[in-house]
């Protein structure tokens, strides 16, 4: 490599070299050791070699939590490709856009859950490459393919300033944003080494990082292929796992599982949590109940960790509704709509400057520019600052963020205005007791209109799936205005805690609508 200086490809399989006798990562009853690993990363980067992949071309990879997963997108990398990985049970039709926008020449599919992405990508891209990971009739069989190659190792061929990934990001508007990410990486954070991580969410996001990260210390990765509380407490007991990732929602419901309090979790050092403002009554339940475990990040695609609330200061009930403060290397300032720095305790953007800032967004120059300022990545979130310099986040309006997800009006809004009685929609959202948050929607009918709640709940849900399905739609006769013309969200909000039966009958409806 014409380059030096440390790289996320190069630290991943380091650290699988370190120890290739351990086993590096579990899945279900499946143990793969270090070894094994590094043979499936060189195995695989030769077919993908032989099929004509090389620097600077474009994998997409559609797969869930499985030990090919990881190795693939390792292979690839590897040869210098970038890699991008939009969310397995995505829509097919955003499968499908997303999979154009990253500039795909090969997709790797997972052929038993992700078939019918695979099929539109290749007909929306028939130049592509096509692998499945496994026997199928689209496609090359990847695995198959590289089990006739050569295990020794290859040497890289990427150079730290080469992009290595496109990661999907919603952005403020819901319109798919790529995050560029070049191959080299600060030393930061540190290493934790030989730490056991259990991996029950999604490979694409945050989790993804880590489970590369552990095993680049040398440690160990259990995958489960989708979250189940039952699972993850047993996984927990029987592997030692000490490090987890769980947003706040899903740490709810390992904490209300009846079979928490007889799991042995003794073997917990670091529990994750990110993604959305936590209940701070629940976090304090947590540290009675899983001990000085719990480290909390805020986070963004675009920078990855800006700052962390360690397991101490869990302890104290005064930090519970922050984020912590910034990690040494990185600085954060409030600024107002004009740039202007805010003093303490005043909300406004948060604005962060860090080593591991994106180097942009995929194919857009213009939008990069106005994130990208003098050094200073503008977030788009709001939040405070106090005098020890801890971060309330206020969040981001009106995006909701619904079980980890990012939930965009128009994820909402637009199914339900393709429904023929609707004349208007707005989204709003609501938040329980533990601070989650809850999508809700407000319409318009024409006039005459038989359309029900119930029945535009389930068209929306149809339409985009149960992650951006409303909890509620309320039919009402005109959406109420705030002063300056815009649709009030408090007096929508207000209207849905009071509604018992979440409906209003339209002016002019017939009865029993």
């Amino acid at each position: 490599m014409a380059d030096s200086g440390p790289t996320y490809t190069g630290l991943v399989l380091a650290g699988l070299e370190r120890d290739p006798g351990r086993v590096a990562i579990r899945w279900g009853e499946e143990a793969l050791t270090a070894r094994e690993c590094l043979d499936g990363v060189y195995r695989t980067a030769r077919a993908l070699a032989g099929a004509g992949l090389g620097r600077g071309d474009g994998v997409t990879v559609l797969a869930g939590n499985r030990p090919e997963a990881v190795l693939v997108r390792l292979a690839a990398n590897l040869l210098g490709c970038r890699v991008a990985m939009p969310h397995p049970d995505g829509p097919v039709g955003e499968s499908v856009a997303l999979a154009g926008f990253a500039g795909t020449s090969a997709l790797v599919f997972d052929p038993a859950r992700c078939r019918a992405a695979a099929e539109g990508i290749a007909r929306a891209l028939p130049s592509a490459g096509l692998f499945a990971l496994g026997p199928s009739e689209l496609g090359v069989d990847l695995s198959a393919a590289a089990a006739s190659r050569s295990p020794d190792p290859l040497a890289p061929r990427f150079r730290p300033q080469d992009v290595m990934a496109v990661r999907f990001t919603g952005g403020t508007t819901g319109r798919p944003k790529g995050v560029l990410r070049r191959f080299a990486r600060p030393p930061r954070p540190a290493l934790l080494s030989g730490s056991t991580f259990l991996l029950c969410t999604e490979l694409c996001h945050g989790g993804g990082t880590t489970a590369d990260l552990a095993l680049a210390a040398g440690g160990t990765v259990v995958l489960q292929e989708a979250f189940a509380a039952e699972a993850v407490l047993a996984a927990i007991e029987r592997f030692r796992v000490s490090r987890v990732y769980l947003p706040p929602h899903l740490l709810y419901r390992v904490l209300d599982h009846p079979l928490l309090r007889a799991t042995d979790t003794g073997s917990l050092r670091r529990v994750t949590y990110t993604g959305c403002p936590p209940s701070p009554r629940r976090l304090a339940e947590a540290t009675r109940r899983l001990g000085r475990v719990l480290h909390q990040t805020y986070s963004l695609t675009e920078c990855g960790p800006v700052t962390r609330l360690g397991p101490d200061e869990h302890l104290d009930p005064r930090l519970l509704s922050t984020a912590g403060r910034p990690f040494p290397d990185t600085e954060v300032r409030i600024v107002d709509e004009e740039g202007t720095v805010l003093p303490v305790g005043r909300t406004g953007e948060i604005c962060v400057r860090t080593p591991t800032a994106m180097v942009g967004y995929w194919r857009d120059p213009e939008l990069t520019a106005r994130v990208l300022r003098d050094g200073w990545l503008h977030t788009g979130d709001l939040g405070s600052l106090d005098a020890a310099g801890y971060l309330t986040v206020a969040g981001r309006r009106p995006m909701a963020i619904v079980d980890g997800h990012n939930v965009f009006p128009r994820d909402v809004e637009e199914p339900l205005r393709a429904h023929p009685e609707v004349r208007e929609a707005v989204m709003f959202a609501t938040a329980g007791p533990d601070r989650l948050e809850r999508v809700h929607a407000a319409v318009v009918t024409g006039p005459g209109s038989r359309a029900t709640a119930e029945e535009l709940r389930r068209w929306a849900r149809e339409r985009v799936g149960p992650r951006c399905a409303p909890d509620s739609v309320l039919v009402l006769p005109g959406i109420p205005l705030t002063g300056a013309g815009k649709p009030d969200l408090d007096a929508l909000r207000a209207l849905a805690t009071s509604s018992q039966e979440r409906t209003v009958i339209p002016t002019g409806a017939r009865e029993g609508v």
